[in-house]
């Protein structure tokens, strides 16, 4: 049986968070989840934007699937996002390919035409890979691949400075790189939002169009208030074209409130008319050293990028970032 969860309910979505923590430590041994009340406030308070549905397989009265779906409602109507989940006990029992019929079901309903899924798997051959072969037989196609990468803390102090001073010739004295902690202020607020905006225009995304995401100034409030509410904390590192006030370039890490627990790349995004200035690694250099100088102590950073996006895959291998496993982004079209 499936049927939408009720996020309402604490004990569902216990049972939800629980299943994810077991999948996550089975497939990948530097996984860790954040905590469940984190979690939790993502399903309850979704973006207006988009719109969130869980859904449960059941084997009796014991969970022991789930799928995820986000629904944009203001940009790329075309499209579903969606995370399947089954934990290993159920797995080459029907569990995930009624999942999935149900998840292309509710695709057709919303009258989208592609639905997007995606999976770790360990670095190397991933054709090979039991989600891979499950991926194919279910009708998805491979979108593209992104490597995930971890970069070990602390760096070097002299690292981050020879970097940092070999960048700044590139784009003094036309920009200034800023860094905050927390919530960027408001009047950077509408250039940040133009500028996140084509994220999904301009990153590589193989042979499919995504058009521009539908980010506001407001739509960035109401996510970094969840943020504090989540006790993370946001690092950001912005350029700032100083003729035009322009955004041109961001960089953001994010930290959960466990001391042991990586830091998260968020994105490191340049504006397409303020390229070839080096800012993308200025503003990644300035925001690890004002990770460094304000929460010392993490273990590493975790990044993600298309394996084709060579210049910020440039930018990676000469910070030290090393692979440990690679994404993989799967396609429906419904």
């Amino acid at each position: 049986m499936i049927r939408l969860l009720d996020v309402a309910d604490d004990g569902e979505m216990r049972s939800a968070f629980d299943l994810g923590v077991e999948v996550g430590s089975v497939d990948r041994p530097w996984f860790r989840p954040p905590a469940f009340g984190s979690w939790l406030i993502e399903r309850r308070q979704p973006d207006q934007e988009e719109r969130q549905e869980l859904y449960g397989v059941f084997d009796g009265d014991r969970l022991t699937g789930t799928s995820l779906l986000w629904v944009p409602l203001t940009d790329n109507l075309d499209k579903v996002y969606a995370d399947v989940t089954v934990h290993p006990q159920a797995r080459r029992r029907g569990a995930g390919t009624a999942l999935v019929g149900h998840l292309v079901d509710r695709v057709r309903q919303l009258r989208r035409r592609e639905v997007w899924v995606e999976s770790f798997v360990p670095p190397g051959d991933f054709a090979s890979h039991p989600y891979s072969r499950f991926a194919h037989a279910h009708g998805f196609e491979t979108g593209w691949v992104e490597a995930v990468r971890h970069l070990p803390l602390p760096m070097a102090r002299t690292t981050l400075e020879r970097l940092a001073g070999a960048d700044a010739p590139s784009y003094e004295p036309d920009y200034e790189v800023r860094t905050f902690v927390g919530r960027v202020p408001d009047a950077l607020l509408p250039g940040l939002a133009e500028l996140m905006s084509l994220l999904a225009v301009d990153a590589p995304s193989g042979d499919f169009d995504f058009e521009a995401e539908d980010i506001t100034p407001d739509r960035l409030r109401r996510a970094h208030a969840r943020e504090e509410q989540q006790g993370r904390t946001r690092l950001s590192a912005l350029a700032i074209h100083r003729r035009s006030g322009v955004v041109a370039a961001q960089s953001d890490l994010v930290l959960d409130d466990d001391l042991a627990g990586p830091v998260r790349q968020e994105g490191t995004f340049v504006h397409r008319e303020h390229r070839g200035h080096r800012l993308g690694m200025a503003t990644k250099v300035a925001n690890l050293q004002l990770l460094q100088r304000a929460r010392p102590g993490r273990p590493y950073v975790v990044t993600m990028n298309a394996e084709d996006n060579q210049h910020m895959v440039d930018i990676n291998v000469a910070l030290g970032f090393e692979v440990v496993e690679r994404l993989v982004e799967w396609v429906r079209r419904v």
